[in-house]
């Protein structure tokens, strides 16, 4: 007999992304802030760890000295093209799940980037939605963030939505979504404020 409480101590450790081509896809996560932390081989597939900066500095030797970071993984695995079967001239491309609202299963993965965009030092600016009237927000930081991707790898971001504004609980989060590399999908929200009281809902 099991006498002893089971721990409940689990978290996540990472979320793996299939692509056509490992180095695009590292070269977009990048933008986003993460780094290789190792590369390795999944039986046929090449694959990578990317360890998001904010989690400190990546090292080879597997430390432990970084512990106390929360960790932010994703782990990349790539497609052998003689599995991918494509078509001359043609590139297969991750079903747009932004467009299939009936398929099961994971849809995509959420990245905060509040901390990216600078908010207004007086807590009074802020409008009747509980919202910073800051002038730089998510548009403004997709926008920068796309001018670096041309000016690093010449691509433009590929956006699925275009911010919007998404109330839960008492917090206000601007929302939108990219597509990756190969058309996986990639929420990045920014907490824009919060209301003195809880919405409603009927």
């Amino acid at each position: 007999d099991v006498n002893h409480q089971i721990s409940s101590t689990t978290i996540s450790h990472h979320v793996a992304i299939k692509t056509r081509n490992i180095e695009n896809a590292i070269k977009f996560y990048s933008l986003l802030g993460f780094q290789v932390e190792s590369k390795f081989v999944a039986g046929p597939a090449r694959a990578a760890w990317l360890l998001h900066e904010s989690c400190g500095p990546t090292n080879s030797n597997n430390d432990d000295s970084n512990n106390n970071y929360p960790r932010s993984r994703i782990e990349l695995l790539e497609v052998p093209s003689y599995m991918l079967n494509e078509p001359e001239g043609m590139q297969k491309r991750a079903i747009n799940l932004s467009k299939r609202e009936e398929l099961l299963g994971l849809n995509h993965f959420a990245l905060d980037v509040t901390n990216n965009i600078p908010r207004p030092n007086n807590d009074d600016c802020a409008s009747a939605d509980g919202t910073a009237c800051a002038l730089y927000q998510l548009q403004e930081w997709l926008d920068d963030l796309n001018a670096l991707s041309i000016h690093k790898f010449g691509k433009s971001l590929r956006v699925a939505l275009s911010p919007t504004k998404r109330i839960i609980g008492r917090d206000v989060y601007e929302m939108a979504f990219l597509y990756d590399a190969d058309g996986a999908l990639v929420e990045l929200l920014n907490h824009s404020g919060r209301l003195k009281q809880e919405m409603k809902m009927d």
